[in-house]
Order: C-alpha cells, then sequence, then structure tokens
C-alpha cells in the first residue's frame, strides 16, 4: 500500500508497530509537520537519521529508508507553540521518493503489510522470552522492564516492544526494525540478545549453537 506522509526524522528515535512513543515537539517546521497531521490523518513517517546527520540537520540529511508509520492518538498544543504528542506506531514502511516540499520532509512510502504472513512458531517464542528473561538478569532490567513481562499483550506486540525498550543502539534497533516478517524480527532479537549476553560474560559459550539461534540472520 503506497502513501503519502510527512517524514519526521530523528537521530536517536525508532519507533516500532503496536508501541507508544511520547515526543516533545519543540522546531518551527516539526511543530508545522504536527499541526498538518492533526488537520488530516493523524499519520507520520518516523525515520532514523544516517550516521553523520549532525552537519547538515538544518537542511535534509539522509535517512534510513525503512521506517515506521505511526499514528498521533494524543496531542496537547502548548501556548507557545510546541506540542506533547503521543504516537502509535502501525506499520513499518519503505521509502519509495522523498517529496520536495517547503516546510517539512514528506514521502511517498510503501507499507509492509505482509509483516506478520511468517509467524513465530510457540517453541520459538518460549526461546526468545527465556533469551529475553536471562538479559533482563544479566544487565539488572528487570525492575525497570517488569510492566512489559507482566503485561497481557499478545507475542507480535511483545516482539515490538523487547525491540523498542531493551538497551539497543538505534543502529540495532533499527536492524530490528528493518526485518520484512516477524520470523525474521524474532531471530534477529534472539541473536543480539546472545551477543549481549557474550559480551558481558565472555566466557559463555553456547552449548548447541545450533540450537541457539532461529536462521543464520547475521
Amino acid at each position: 500500500m503506497a502513501l503519502t506522509v510527512p517524514l519526521f526524522p530523528l537521530p536517536n528515535v525508532v519507533l516500532f508497530p503496536k508501541t507508544l512513543r511520547p515526543l516533545h515537539i519543540f522546531e518551527p517546521r516539526y511543530r508545522a509537520l504536527v499541526a498538518e497531521a492533526i488537520r488530516t490523518d493523524n499519520l507520520i513517517g518516523m525515520a532514523l537519521l544516517k550516521e553523520g546527520w549532525e552537519e547538515q540537520y538544518d537542511q535534509s540529511p539522509p535517512i534510513e529508508r525503512v521506517g515506521c508509520l505511526g499514528r498521533i492518538i494524543q496531542s496537547n498544543r502548548l501556548s507557545d507553540g510546541r506540542y506533547y504528542i503521543t504516537l502509535l506506531g502501525l506499520n513499518t514502511f519503505s521509502v519509495r521518493e522523498e517529496i520536495p516540499s517547503d516546510s517539512f520532509r514528506k514521502g511517498e512510502i510503501d507499507v509492509n503489510d505482509t509483516f506478520s504472513s511468517e509467524g513465530v512458531s510457540p517453541g520459538e517464542f518460549d526461546r526468545l522470552s527465556q533469551a529475553v528473561e536471562d538479559a533482563l538478569k544479566t544487565l539488572d532490567l528487570n525492575r525497570e522492564l517488569s510492566w512489559i513481562r507482566d503485561s497481557t499483550l499478545e507475542p507480535e506486540a511483545l516482539v515490538h516492544h523487547w525491540s523498542a525498550f531493551l538497551p539497543f543502539s538505534p543502529e540495532e534497533r533499527q536492524f530490528l526494525l528493518e526485518s520484512p516478517t516477524l520470523k525474521s524480527q524474532a531471530g534477529r532479537l534472539f541473536d543480539l540478545l546472545l551477543f549481549k549476553k557474550m559480551e558481558s560474560a565472555p566466557d559463555f559459550q553456547p552449548e548447541d549453537p545450533e540450537s541457539n539461534t532461529f536462521e543464520p540472520y547475521l
């Protein structure tokens, strides 16, 4: 499905489907972006700025071609024109082309409607869940992220929440976001968690490497 949406590029934020992201909008060009989105369909395309964005930030620095479509589900405009908004991630997309615009960036995007076509088996999900539990213990994040573990989210939403809120770099999150299917994202997430465990415990070695990965994604 093709859409034309305003593009909101940020250097450290990667939005995932089925997750919520609060944002403070203060730059004039992005205030205009949010105002137009609210006037129309409340849709914004979130995209990660590529490395080296600092030198061109006031212009149009390069962005990653895969982003996440978000819907504004809550907005609060302050008296000075700033906004506080909450985005709900909907679907990943690929930028087909950027469209010239005077005030803010716009793009024609192709929405990924087939992400859920290849799911995760119960056994694979159990192994991923155990890897997440191990990571929470290793990184001492049980208390901080217990709300995800204790939620009633279905498996696809949990994979997105783990991708969004576990301590990954923006580049690692982008790697997860670019997964074409749920199964591939779960596999990439599993591999990243395995690497994190190996980094924190250099002597750690999987008993059976073939049983500790979904597929050789990396």
